[in-house]
């Protein structure tokens, strides 16, 4: 397999083979800042933290303003719906002896999630017709 970068982005990857099983665990509202960097009341993105079970981590993931959530519970198995992309970026500054340290990571991005229903639920036992319980 193969990645292709678009303006640092990469797009076109096995989601299900990347993350495996994923789990939410929790979300918070990302708001803007204005011009003197003070927080606005306008959410500008939520930040959805899931459990990867190919990663064994916790993973953030970024999701558009008007995503609802209300109806997602810790641990609910979900899936990432939408486009999903990651877009790669690294950082430079000088650290200890002015040496040049760099930090490099992925923001993940996707267009929301649904929970996964479960595709194999028992059925429930039924009685044989014609017999009663005495």
């Amino acid at each position: 397999m193969s990645l292709k970068f678009e303006e640092n982005t990469i797009k076109d990857f096995d989601v299900k083979k990347t993350f495996g099983t994923c789990h939410y665990l929790s979300a918070q509202s990302i708001y803007e800042n204005d011009s003197e960097g003070n927080r606005t009341e306008i959410v500008r993105e939520q930040r959805v933290t899931i459990y990867s079970e190919a990663k064994n981590d916790q993973i953030d993931i970024t999701l558009p303003e008007p995503t609802d959530l209300a109806s997602f519970s810790y641990d609910d198995e979900i899936e990432l719906t939408g486009e999903v992309t990651a877009l790669a970026w690294l950082s430079s500054y000088a650290g200890y002896n002015d040496s040049i340290q760099s930090e490099q990571a992925f923001k993940i991005r996707a267009g929301g999630i649904k929970k996964v229903t479960a595709l194999h639920q028992k059925p429930e036992k039924q009685k044989p017709a014609g017999t009663t319980q005495g």
